[in-house]
């Protein structure tokens, strides 16, 4: 996944020998939090949720964008790839998953 000119830049001068890599376990983005009545504005970094209980406790979507998000992945869950009748009435072989997006208004 990481090809960018830093990591290039550590393979050709072989610091990787003196490295220690670990896997990261999910992926995470970097926000702008908004200044309250009590705290200034920050940054925060913050996990990509990838089920419904992840959604509900992300700070990165407001309440309705938290429940299209969590009627997406129950569908995802439900879907059985050998029974067309859990498609939601997409062929799913053929759809890009944008359209699955807009389905569901992500």
């Amino acid at each position: 996944m990481a090809d960018g000119k830093l990591v290039k830049m550590l393979l050709h001068t072989k610091v990787t020998k003196y490295l220690e890599w670990k896997c990261v376990d999910a992926s995470y983005v970097c926000q702008q939090q908004k200044a309250g009545w009590i705290k200034a504005a920050q940054m925060a970094v913050c996990k990509v949720p990838t089920n419904p209980t992840d959604a509900l406790k992300s700070q990165l979507m407001g309440m309705m964008e938290k429940k299209r998000v969590i009627t997406m992945y129950k569908f995802i869950n439900g879907v059985d790839e050998k029974d067309s009748n859990t498609w939601g009435g997409m062929d799913l072989n053929a759809t890009p998953f944008s359209e699955v997006y807009a389905k569901f208004g992500v």
